[in-house]
């Protein structure tokens, strides 16, 4: 007799606390797989298109990016869609990415990192130049010192790298048509950003305007 009543008693304790044989009557989610097949599907001056394939159990994705294998990977891209257009980016730059799938039982671990390279240019089109406005283009013509060099025609413009003085590093503009001036961006020593500010040598500061092409 006391030990139905015993018995009884946890019984009614436990239907009183709403205890189950499992959580609330569900089991628990399982976070989904990690995706595969991450790849670049397509490239532009200053963008990269990824894609993936779909993952088990999946409801989302996040993209994560860093521009060195081993560095930091930021997020940019959470959504549903298995491809994601990356803009914008440096042209002729190097990009690593990682996946990830998502649901309400969590996040999966990352994918192994995959590489992009952003297309480099045929060549600039130049706007705004401090002598007089004048207006030009030059075209990619083989590498100087590791860079890429570019020549205009007929008239002689250059832009090359420097491997030494006070412009060591930076692209520099050879500049016949406005008295071999020598135009050079103070900071960036990779691919010039398409608006900038350029050091004119024995002048003055002064902004122009490359576009890609």
């Amino acid at each position: 007799m006391k030990i139905t009543f015993i018995l009884s008693s946890m019984l009614l304790l436990c239907l009183l606390s709403g205890c189950s044989g499992s959580d609330n009557g569900t089991a628990p989610v399982k976070k989904p797989d990690t995706p595969t097949g991450l790849e670049v599907s397509s490239t532009g001056l200053t963008s990269l298109t990824m894609s993936w394939d779909s993952a088990d159990r999946a409801t989302g994705y996040k993209l994560y990016r860093s521009t060195s294998e081993d560095g930091v990977y930021s997020e940019v891209y959470s959504g549903e869609a298995r491809d994601f257009l990356d803009s914008p980016l440096d042209y002729a730059a190097r990009y690593y990415y990682k996946v990830t799938a998502r649901n309400s039982g969590g996040e999966s671990s990352r994918s192994d990192a995959i590489t992009g390279t952003t297309d480099t240019p045929a060549g600039f089109t130049v706007t705004g130049s401090p002598g007089g406005g004048v207006d030009y283009s030059f075209q990619h013509n083989g590498e100087f010192n590791g860079h890429w060099r570019y020549d205009s025609d007929p008239v002689g413009l250059q832009l090359i790298v420097p491997s030494s003085g006070p412009q060591a590093g930076h692209y520099c503009f050879y500049d016949q048509i406005e008295g071999l001036n020598l135009y050079y961006h103070p900071t960036i020593s990779e691919y010039p950003l398409p608006t900038g500010w350029l050091a004119v040598v024995g002048g003055t500061a002064t902004s122009i305007l490359l576009t890609p092409f």
